[in-house]
């Protein structure tokens, strides 16, 4: 059952429950170098180079399991369910825009609630490469390279909030655990870079698991 958190209306429980249910989509891109194929579920880059980035921000992950799969190239994890308005930066500020860089954080870190618990993990990606990172937007960490990561191959991550976990998987098997000590709310998160590269996301099913999303 999706737990409701203080001061949140039954209408709006509601809604977050219908989004985890309906198709995943990219709600909202950020940068110039992006836009939705022929489907908000597909973003590709828009003929520049600049790195840019799309949230799934209607779909609000809170407890439980999730599973996506994301197909193409570029980047792909979970990020906390920020807003990034365009009437907040200046004119060419949010040309190039990444969770990762350490020039954005203090502009989501604002927007820090209970929901996101004291869990200092506020971003996790995987690059097509098979390279990982993690920010709590305070201070840089290593990248780790995951060994038995497969390029040119579909990507499933599973993001258990029962567990704190996110994890990735290929070929129906579980790759590697990308991190741990999650909770609070997340939406998933992906970026191109290049000028021909694309990502499509879609709800399924980890080896094992039921349906989650």
């Amino acid at each position: 059952m999706l737990p409701r958190h203080d001061g949140e209306g039954w209408i709006e429980l509601y809604h977050h429950l219908l989004m985890l249910r309906s198709k995943l989509t990219f709600d909202q891109l950020v940068g110039i170098n992006i836009q939705h194929g022929e489907l908000k579920s597909i973003i590709r880059a828009a003929g520049q180079l600049n790195a840019s980035s799309a949230l799934c921000s209607n779909h609000v992950m809170r407890c439980g399991k999730h599973f996506a799969v994301f197909t193409g190239n570029g980047r792909i994890g979970v990020v906390r369910p920020v807003q990034i308005k365009r009437c907040d930066f200046g004119e060419g500020e949010l040309y190039r825009f990444s969770p990762s860089t350490s020039g954005f954080w203090e502009y989501p870190i604002g927007q820090r609630t209970d929901r996101w618990t004291d869990s200092n993990v506020h971003y996790c990606s995987l690059t097509s490469g098979g390279t990982a990172l993690w920010c709590d937007w305070a201070s840089r960490h290593p990248r780790m390279d995951v060994d038995g990561f497969q390029s040119d191959t579909p990507i499933g991550l599973l993001l258990n909030l029962d567990e704190g976990t996110l994890s990735v998987y290929q070929n129906a098997h579980r790759v590697a655990t990308l991190k741990d000590g999650l909770s609070g709310e997340y939406c998933w998160y992906s970026a191109v870079c290049g000028r021909t590269t694309s990502i499509s996301i879609e709800r399924g099913s980890a080896p094992g698991e039921e349906q989650a999303g």
